[in-house]
């Protein structure tokens, strides 16, 4: 239990974080692959095991991940280093936690996902799992890259695993730090119970620090000894805990050989200068993270409802801002979709018939969780390795390709006979695959439908539903050549959920009956309306109004379009129209612009799509934009040659479709942020950091993994944003900043952008030498706009404004429904696959 008493002492634990599988390096035993993982984790094995030969008893955690590392480069570069820490762990020096079998993006798998990626962590059929090697190990995680998010708190207790480890930091390498008030010294270095108010299970949440917070103060030997004095003042002394913890591979557990530092400074000797600073004082004992919990209690309570991340700005900007983030998890998105199409197919077969599906699903899904290891994403910066690029593209390629079969098979089985007219069925279904710990059902919703389309120029289209009633429909052309255009048919359509509907397609040269719709959408000059939504545009076509019900959610320019290049902000100032029209006989109405930022005597070059559509309270918003080559001599050529490509470091924030909401926080009522992740669910976080801390306006911050979408509330209203897979999509695609006004706090999104500037202010520092040191060292801390340079990219969005605190179910369901589009069953061959079927990495 925690000790209350005059003398307690100061545990020292140190971890490390072991993964072989890395971002800015790669696959050769060698320094610029996992050579310096084996020789700086042997040199750590060496220092132990030296020390605790002389009688100093320090120990060692090890969080491994499993497949990359464990199970396939290290028995065959370094069985050396398993054996060893198997030796560790079996004699009681040291423990082995849990990290995730694939190093994954945790907080962004669906509950299948997790249940293998934590599953297998611990044991599995190649024997790679930390029970089949090290036959025990502490119910502890440490997850890659800090990521957490609330619903972890009841997946890690199905899996046997009691406690959590997070950075607790005053450097930008953090885990929770700046999103809770400053905790007193007792609980920063104590266990404490991890809550969230809508769940009933809790974890033990144990805070952990890293190099850069040794560095914020001064020296191990002086922190130790700060906070000894700190223990003896408290009220009532107990038991403390300094968790050290950083990567396996870091330089810094070696050491430097800089002779005369190094006799100077502890730190510059490594994990051996770090024990020698701390074995003379005698109230001073080593442990292990697992074994201080399991003797003492927590010593308080705390509730985190960010998604956590150590990258840029303390969340998951380093992973879900790249340019090519966006083009990996659009495939990731896609194996999904497709596997859940195909299983909404497959419920009405036999065992038989489903064997090849199942096989083939099967094979797309351990693509898919190989493709999510984090590696893949970031932390590198501010490109990706070109190998881990191609190493991801290939496995989503595989996977999508397998889902997509798999559903052509289903599809086949399921509808031998459609009826001789049918032109297509449209299918809702579960937007997950349930697990004994989480349950996904079919929800109610509404959605735009659009349908792909090749008809001519001349064709008229018009849709019948199954009882042959005609319904309102537009067909929107695209830009393509000749007779034979690619087009959509749009339509609304509600589902009940998991329905099959049936619908009949009359192509015709002559024109029927107008359908009528009840209440059409107007466009009018600098206006675009329906019996909800009203967006109005200044005489540049900029829109600067935007109404829903009544309420203004504008104030000022609602959309900009802007980049920063070298320090310069430009933006598109005047925009022409190149479509302003009402199709369907009201049904849509649209409004297409298109527009121009200057940069480096070049043009980024932005379109616009706005669409409105009767019976719907959406804004529907698709962007356009290519991004031109630049060269500059702005880029550290080392790390060119470690990625495999150059890139220009001037491109600092692209912002091709930001959003400025009259949405303002005030002091007791702050912003609240609501977000819906893979699991199924719906949480929320303030962005209340300024009455703690000198956090009052953030230049960027990205805690809210978007299974959809994600929505900002004043409390009185709110706007919920989503994406589409069917599109483009990123597990955290809208970045967001705040600025101080006269009326509050105002927020700002920037969907399939990225911000810069000043990284968070830590209250918990003590020098802040620890932050400054990783703000002019850290890559990983760069701006991630140069991944965007010669790029091109499309997205879709759809804008719900609503009244109140919480998005409204209907809205929300609506919003799962335009993310995951309904399922599509072409049955004739005027009707195209939606986007979603095929999926490629683009080329360069």
């Amino acid at each position: 239990m925690t000790r209350s008493q005059p003398d307690p002492r100061i545990f020292l634990a140190f971890r490390f974080h072991v993964n072989f599988y890395h971002s800015y390096r790669g696959d050769t035993p060698d320094e610029l692959g996992f050579g310096k993982d084996m020789r700086v984790i042997r040199k750590i094995i060496q220092v132990l095991d030296e020390f605790n030969t002389d009688g100093v008893p320090v120990r060692g955690a090890w969080d491994i991940e499993n497949y990359f590392s464990l199970e396939k480069i290290m028995p065959q570069h370094c069985p050396d280093i398993i054996a060893s820490l198997k030796r560790r762990v079996a004699s009681g020096q040291d423990e082995a936690q849990v990290m995730s079998y694939n190093n994954g993006l945790i907080s962004a798998h669906t509950a299948a996902e997790f249940d293998a990626a934590i599953g297998r962590a611990i044991t599995n059929d190649a024997g790679s799992g930390l029970r089949d090697i090290f036959g025990a190990f502490a119910p502890m995680v440490r997850p890659q890259e800090m990521m957490y998010t609330p619903l972890h708190l009841k997946l890690y207790r199905r899996r046997g695993i009691e406690h959590i480890s997070l950075f607790y930091s005053a450097i930008p390498f953090n885990g929770f730090s700046n999103f809770v008030a400053p905790l007193p010294v007792e609980q920063r270095y104590n266990p404490l119970t991890l809550t969230y108010p809508d769940i009933e299970e809790t974890l033990t949440l144990l805070p952990a620090y890293n190099h850069g917070d040794i560095a914020d103060n001064v020296s191990l030997r002086w922190w130790l000894k700060r906070l000894r004095r700190e223990q003896l003042s408290l009220a009532e002394p107990q038991d403390l805990l300094l968790l050290i913890d950083a990567d396996a591979d870091d330089e810094y557990w070696y050491g430097y050989d800089w002779p005369v530092v190094s006799n100077l400074l502890a730190a510059a000797r490594g994990l051996r200068g770090l024990v020698e600073s701390a074995r003379d004082l005698n109230y001073v004992a080593f442990t292990t993270p697992g074994e201080y919990v399991e003797t003492h209690p927590p010593v308080g309570a705390i509730t985190i409802g960010q998604d956590t991340a150590d990258g840029s700005f303390d969340g998951l900007a380093s992973w879900a801002e790249k340019w090519s983030n966006h083009q990996l998890w659009t495939g990731v998105e896609r194996s999904r979709i497709l596997e859940l199409q195909a299983r909404r197919l497959m419920n009405s077969l036999g065992e038989n018939e489903r064997r090849e599906m199942e096989e083939l699903l099967e094979e797309s899904g351990e693509a898919r969780l190989r493709a999510l290891s984090t590696t893949h994403f970031g932390l590198s910066s501010p490109v990706m390795n070109r190998t881990r690029l191609q190493t991801a593209a290939n496995l989503l390629y595989v996977s999508v390709k397998k889902a997509s079969r798999a559903l052509d098979l289903a599809a086949e089985s399921a509808f031998d006979e459609p009826g001789d007219e049918v032109a297509f069925s449209l299918l809702d279904y579960v937007r997950g695959v349930s697990t004994e710990a989480v349950k996904y059902e079919t929800r109610p919703s509404r959605a735009l439908v659009r349908l792909p389309i090749s008809v001519s120029e001349m064709v008229m289209v018009r849709l019948f539903d199954a009882d042959r009633q005609a319904r309102p429909a537009a067909v929107r052309r695209g830009d393509g050549e000749g007779g034979a255009l690619d087009a959509e048919l749009l339509f609304v359509e509600s589902m009940d959920g998991g329905e099959r509907k049936d619908f009949y397609i009359d192509f015709s040269s002559r024109p029927g009956a107008a359908v009528p719709v009840q209440k059409s959408v107007s466009v009018e000059k600098g206006l675009l309306e329906n019996e909800f939504i009203t967006l109005r545009f200044d005489e540049a076509m900029r829109p600067v109004g935007f109404a829903c019900a009544g309420v203004e959610m504008a104030d000022g320019s609602f959309i900009r379009s802007a980049v920063n290049y070298a320090g310069r902000i430009a933006e598109a100032s005047r925009w022409k129209t190149v479509q302003a029209q009402v199709l369907g006989n009201g049904l849509v109405g649209v409004v297409r612009a298109r527009g121009a930022i200057p940069c480096e005597g070049q043009w980024v070059e932005i379109e616009h799509t706005f669409t409105l559509a009767a019976g719907l309270p959406y804004l529907y918003v698709d962007t356009r934009v290519t991004y031109p080559q630049t060269h500059s001599n702005n880029y550290d050529k080392e790390r060119a040659r470690r990625l495999g490509q150059e890139y220009d470091g001037n491109w600092r924030e692209v912002m091709p479709c930001e959003l400025r909401p009259a949405l303002f926080g005030r002091r007791g009522k702050p912003l609240r942020v609501w977000k819906h992740n893979y699991l199924g669910h719906v949480s929320h976080y303030d962005l209340d950091y300024g009455e703690f801390s000198k956090n009052k306006e953030l230049d960027s911050f990205n805690n809210h993994v978007t299974h959809g979408w994600v929505a900002v509330t004043d409390g009185d209203n709110g706007l919920l944003v989503a994406q589409t897979a069917d599109v483009n999509a990123s597990l955290a695609f809208c970045p967001m900043r705040t600025r101080v006004t006269e009326r509050g706090v105002r927020i700002f999104f920037n969907p399939f952008g990225s911000y810069y500037g000043k990284q968070l202010s830590y209250v918990t520092a003590f020098s802040g030498l620890g932050k400054f040191l990783a703000v002019k060292m850290a890559d990983s801390l760069d701006p991630l706009a140069p991944s965007y340079n010669g790029r091109s990219e499309s997205f879709s969005q759809l804008l719900a404004p609503y009244a109140g605190d919480a998005p409204p179910e209907g809205i929300r369901f609506d919003a799962e429904a335009f993310a995951y589009p309904y399922a599509i069953v072409p049955h004739s061959k005027m009707i195209r696959h939606p986007k979603h079927r095929r999926w490629s990495y683009p080329a360069a």
